[in-house]
């Protein structure tokens, strides 16, 4: 089987594909009420949605001695666990990848002999998903999504209908994420010349589990800081990360008087986008590949390179802070407690990395990584009043 997008009209609360794939069906919109002949009764693990529940862990510890040589210094780290269950999640669209997954059947994509032990009038019949009109229940449904004021198929599909795909979002699986947060300061007076300050907060995340449908045939637990990417026919990263690992923002500042000056670094650690790869890279679409590529078809061109990769790089960036305080100095009160700031972020105005990113159904199209901002430098000025 293969899937494609609908052509319902956008927002509507059914789509019908049938002039786009084979064999033909209805998706729903997640939380149209078009889809309550299909979830009445609890059918298919449907029971409407409850909270997700949450569970913390936490262990640490403080260190701030202060009467030691080492006064001023103040560091802390905590280990955490977060697990979350029943996680909310919709299952999507129609895909080549999910439209094929066993694990949504029975679930997100129904068809004829999903009913066959329903109890319901007719399920005798929901035997041959080959002959949707034998089985009574499923037709009852079709019908029921057809007849909704909010969907754009047209009646006559009725007979062409051979699975309905529900796109709601359910309460599915859980996920767990444990990690190490930290910071650390030191503070120390040089009289005349200013106070200084140096400090380091960041976090760095061990594992990132989840497993989205339990007890589903074939359900596996995943980890996003250990997972593995085909890049093409012929490369292959194994436990790597899809998200970046360490992230930590670093200070150095200096104060004196009105005067007030702190320099920022901010730091994401590489990871491996989820992207696919181009076309004519790493034997994937390549004439020149000797065969059929991964998405099982040939290519016109030869391959361009045979090393490319989803890495994304480190990634720094630099902010500067001045700022200037009257306080109480000056003789006229109005002109008291005015502070001034100059701030600069991203200094070197260096712009998101390039990504590969074409495919609309696994996020949005772009040709840089959108998990980091591509404005470059901005240049901002603060002034406040205190009374």
């Amino acid at each position: 089987m293969q899937s494609s997008s609908g052509n319902g009209t956008p927002g509507s609360a059914t789509a019908c594909v049938a002039s786009l794939m084979q064999p033909p069906g209805i998706s729903l919109a997640g939380g149209s009420d078009a889809a309550a002949p299909i979830r009445a009764g609890g059918f298919h693990g449907w029971t409407g949605l409850k909270p997700e529940q949450a569970t913390n862990w936490g262990i640490g510890f403080d260190y701030t001695p202060a009467d030691n040589f080492l006064r001023g210094l103040n560091i802390q780290a905590t280990y955490y666990i977060i697990k979350i269950t029943n996680r909310l999640a919709a299952f999507g669209n129609p895909n080549n990848t999910n439209f094929n997954n066993p694990q949504l059947g029975s679930f997100a994509y129904l068809v004829p002999t999903d009913w066959l032990d329903s109890g319901l009038p007719g399920a005798a019949g929901c035997t041959n998903n080959l002959v949707p009109a034998t089985c009574a229940p499923f037709q009852a449904a079709v019908t029921g999504l057809l007849a909704n004021a909010n969907t754009s198929v047209s009646p006559q599909a009725q007979t062409l209908i051979m699975w309905i795909n529900d796109g709601a979002t359910f309460n599915r699986g859980w996920q767990k994420l444990d990690g190490v947060d930290w910071s650390a300061s030191y503070d120390w007076d040089m009289g005349g010349v200013g106070a200084f300050n140096i400090g380091l907060v960041g976090t760095y995340y061990l594992h990132n589990r989840t497993e989205n449908i339990p007890g589903a045939p074939g359900s596996i637990v995943e980890d996003l800081f250990h997972t593995t990417f085909n890049f093409g026919d012929v490369n292959q990263s194994n436990g790597v990360e899809s998200l970046p690992r360490l992230r930590y923002r670093a200070r150095l500042g200096w104060s004196n008087g009105p005067w007030s000056l702190t320099g920022f670094m901010d730091y994401q650690s590489h990871f491996f986008h989820n992207q696919n790869p181009p076309p004519n890279v790493n034997g994937n679409s390549c004439a020149a590949n000797g065969g059929l590529d991964a998405n099982g078809g040939g290519g016109t061109f030869p391959c361009a390179i045979s090393n490319y990769s989803n890495l994304e790089p480190s990634f720094y960036t630099f902010d500067v802070s001045l700022g200037y305080d009257t306080m109480d100095r000056p003789a006229n009160e109005y002109l008291r407690n005015i502070a001034v700031q100059v701030v600069i972020q991203n200094i070197m105005d260096r712009r998101s990395p390039f990504e590969y990113r074409l495919a609309g159904g696994a996020g949005t199209p772009a040709a840089m990584d959108i998990l980091k901002s591509n404005l470059g430098r901005t240049i901002s000025l603060i002034l406040t009043k205190q009374w």
